[in-house]
């Protein structure tokens, strides 16, 4: 009985977090995300390995050679696509409590809450806080469900750039965002 109670109190929290932080993002003219890919039926992934799991889907999410960083590079080619560079090495330095140089209120990855990051409301939703979805136009195929949700567990479990293995899911967590 103490479980239920606890899991409904933590409920009523998050969804009491998730309305102040989309009702916070309204009053300074950022877009609520709209048309997201529903991610609660993929299992959940534990632990994640920054570099084999999330740079490498930014360096090939498709296994043709179509990644993130196709646009999202900038070494001897300028500015990278969005002012983010994505390549190895650099990119999580680039994402991890950042702010977007789209819209400075944005974070790319908030650790812990993938519900307030801009990367994974770019990568699962059709119109994200702002711009448009992840990879643009569909590039490669785009990201599957389950690349979405790999994305969405990495910020849930702090966003590290070593290993993952923290993740707690109760019955509460919603997993994704809400239409």
């Amino acid at each position: 009985m103490m479980l239920r109670r606890e899991c409904a109190v933590a409920a009523l929290a998050f969804a009491s977090a998730a309305a102040t932080a989309l009702a916070t993002r309204a009053l300074a003219g950022a877009v609520a995300p709209s048309g997201c890919t529903d991610i609660r039926d993929v299992p959940v992934t534990y632990a994640i390995e920054y570099g084999a799991s999330i740079q490498g889907l930014f360096d090939n999410f498709n296994g043709m050679n179509n990644g993130c960083v196709d646009c999202h590079f900038s070494p001897d080619l300028g500015t990278p696509s969005g002012n983010l560079d994505l390549s190895a090495g650099v990119s999580w330095a680039h994402l991890f409590n950042v702010p977007s140089a789209e819209d400075a209120s944005l974070v790319y990855v908030v650790p812990g809450h993938p519900e307030q990051s801009l990367l994974f409301q770019k990568v699962n939703c059709d119109t994200p806080g702002v711009g448009s979805r992840m990879p643009l136009g569909g590039y490669g195929g785009g990201l599957s469900v389950e690349q979405q949700a790999l994305i969405y567990d990495w910020i849930a479990e702090g966003a590290t750039v070593t290993t993952t293995d923290t993740v707690f899911r109760g019955t509460f967590d919603i997993r994704g965002l809400t239409q």
